[in-house]
């Protein structure tokens, strides 16, 4: 039976991920130890992604003894400038901040992903452009209160109450949640 461990402690990316393995697979995951390499500054997103994935390979490959190791990294691209990650908001005015930044616009979000086996790594990065509403007092609210922002890049999760206020109008949703789709096809495909 192969093992295969995802280097996060992200539920999402957990379940989607079990959608694509094959039944006779032995799947885990966990958050790394290591803490994060920082994102970077002066850099575009895409290059920021791709530092911190590179960052994660790296922990992953010491810290964990799986066969096959799966590792990810989202970013919400500020929408004024393409330079600055919105990152996961630390306390809810983060969270009010960035969702009233990106209401009634379009922004790019770029995610990482990585598999590992052993010293060969396999990696892309990819971007998805969601639209979010215009989103009133009383939306605005609700997504704050619901608590929904907590762990995500830009404030949101479009699989949760945010889905009904934004869409994503160019790439793959999974991008938006967490997996490079060029990643997944990759393990659907192995």
């Amino acid at each position: 039976m192969e093992r295969v461990h995802l280097a996060s402690g992200s539920r999402r990316r957990a379940e989607m991920l079990t959608g694509y393995l094959r039944r006779n697979v032995e799947f885990t995951f966990s958050r790394l130890r290591a803490k994060e390499r920082p994102h970077g500054h002066n850099l575009p997103v895409e290059e920021q992604v791709l530092n911190t994935l590179e960052g994660k390979i790296e922990a992953a490959q010491r810290e964990i003894e799986h066969p096959y190791i799966i590792v990810a990294d989202t970013l919400v691209e500020d929408p004024e400038n393409p330079m600055n990650a919105l990152g996961q908001p630390s306390e809810i005015h983060a969270a009010v901040k960035m969702l009233l930044k990106l209401s009634g616009r379009r922004h790019r979000v770029w995610t990482g992903t990585a598999i590992i086996c052993g010293d060969v790594v396999r990696s892309w990065v990819e971007s998805s452009i969601v639209e979010v509403d215009d989103l009133s007092d009383e939306v605005l609210e609700s997504l704050v209160l619901s608590g929904s922002w907590r762990g995500k890049a830009g404030g949101y999760d479009l699989a949760e109450s945010m889905g009904q206020h934004a869409a994503v109008v160019d790439g793959a949703e999974c991008c938006v949640l967490g997996l490079a789709h060029s990643a997944l096809a990759a393990i659907a495909k192995d």
